[in-house]
């Protein structure tokens, strides 16, 4: 685990605040500097709000900007004094923490931060903090207290319970093209692979009662979200929403106060909102503004995109993340290690890299304290990959005929013909029966697996 951090505060429009921390000292030492918001002139601003300019090197033009307004040049001599004490002698990886208040600046907060590099003209090495592998960046709630923040550790002997909910309305044309199946694919793997993952039966196009309820339910620990957003203007405000489906199969959209109340039950340790690339310009801003707001609900870790995303950056970022939860790293490391792989394969000159964004409120960042083993059985057992195979393959069923249940519930509601009432009612009695049967067969599956 990370003892070195380099906590960078922003209270109000003139200060910068750093607490460091390091394991040769309990003591937190403190330095205060001068934020310089002038530094991000007309035309960085003019680059960060019309995104299709964001590229090549307007990318670390923003970055640059960005790092002078935090650090005047007595914070930036202490911070790169202290990045060499910690990644080149001690040889360890420094988490650097953004705080901000949101409340005094929420403009300041959106700007994206996850591009801040050291400028060129300093003649130092190359610090790109949301990529370099020597780093953890991730933002954090302003003065959220100690003993607010929760432990997202995984009890020993439990399973990592992974929920995907996808929300595709397929009454709407425009928003029906939801691209999740790559993602799905790879979690099964990891069900497949390790017993102590369990990748739940995937919440598709449920309505919002519907997935609150699988949540209360299932209980995961990880909420990993794929559809639709966007931003509207109320009261001269920007308001994220995201689509959720109604029993019609149109969206029904949730703004982030809403959307929170889902987690009043069960709260999930981790939020993952990931943005489909069919969906609006600004639907990935949008899934930011609701992160934000569900950082400030308390969910311990959430994951969004700022940016709009495609489903190869998506599927290449999520895979990377998952596997180095997978190998004990925390979340922050892994998104980290995650965002580098994304610059490694595609470079500086597009701002895939700065896309997700992270905020922890947890105590720490770890899922799981080691690294998680494989199922030995699994690479020379091809009776127990066909079970594995069968297993989800049912699951897939039950989650189909409880689609359809739901749908002839919601017809019986409006229809008030008697005959057509019993046909719809024979036909839900007949898809209760189907369901039992197929959690019979299930459960069977269950036991023959555990035998070997």
């Amino acid at each position: 685990m990370s003892q070195y951090s380099y906590h960078i505060i922003v209270p109000n429009e003139n200060t910068v605040k750093i607490k460091k921390l390091t394991t040769q000292s309990t003591q937190i030492e403190q330095l205060t500097g001068k934020l310089s918001l002038d530094k991000i002139t007309s035309n960085i601003q003019e680059t960060i709000r019309n995104t299709a300019n964001l590229k090549d090197e307007q990318i670390h033009k923003v970055g640059e900007a960005l790092f002078e307004a935090l650090f005047d040049s007595q914070l930036r001599e202490d911070f790169l004094y202290f990045y060499t004490e910690v990644t080149k002698k001690q040889k360890q990886t420094l988490q650097v923490i953004l705080e901000i208040n949101e409340i005094a600046m929420p403009e300041v907060v959106a700007y994206p931060w996850e591009l801040i590099c050291l400028p060129q003209k300093y003649n130092q090495r190359d610090i790109h903090f949301a990529t370099n592998r020597k780093l953890s960046f991730f933002r954090c709630r302003y003065q959220l207290e100690e003993e607010a923040k929760l432990s997202i550790k995984v009890n020993e002997g439990e399973q990592l319970k992974i929920a995907l909910v996808v929300s595709k309305p397929t009454a709407e044309p425009r928003l029906s093209n939801v691209e999740y199946q790559e993602v799905q694919q790879y979690l099964r793997s990891l069900d497949s692979q390790y017993n102590q993952v369990k990748f739940l039966p995937v919440m598709d196009s449920l309505n919002s009662y519907n997935i609150l309820e699988r949540l209360e339910e299932d209980e995961p620990d990880i909420f990993h979200f794929i559809g639709h957003g966007q931003l509207i203007e109320e009261n001269g405000e920007d308001i994220g929403q995201i689509a959720f489906v109604n029993d019609s199969g149109k969206a029904d959209w949730k703004d982030a106060k809403m959307f929170s109340q889902l987690f009043n039950g069960h709260t999930p340790k981790i939020v993952i909102l990931q943005a489909c690339e069919t969906g609006k310009q600004s639907e990935t801003n949008a899934f930011s503004s609701v992160a934000s707001r569900l950082m400030l609900q308390g969910i311990p870790v959430v994951i969004a995109m700022q940016y709009k995303v495609s489903n190869q950056i998506a599927s290449t970022f999520v895979k990377e993340f998952y596997s180095q939860i997978i190998k004990g790293n925390s979340v922050d490391i892994a998104v980290q290690r995650a965002r580098s792989r994304i610059v490694i394969e595609n470079g500086f000159n597009q701002r895939d890299f700065a896309i997700p964004v992270i905020y922890m409120n947890a105590s720490d960042g770890y899922l799981c304290i080691t690294e998680i083993e494989q199922n030995p059985a699994i690479p020379n057992n091809p009776r127990l990959k066909s079970l594995q195979n069968r297993k989800e393959q049912i699951k897939s069923q039950i989650v189909e005929l409880e689609k359809l249940s739901n749908i002839y519930t919601q017809y019986i509601k409006a229809e008030y013909d008697g005959a057509r009432r019993s046909r719809l009612n024979r036909q839900i009695d007949n898809y209760s029966q189907e369901i039992d049967e197929l959690y019979d067969k299930l459960d069977n599956i269950e036991d023959k697996i555990k035998e070997i």
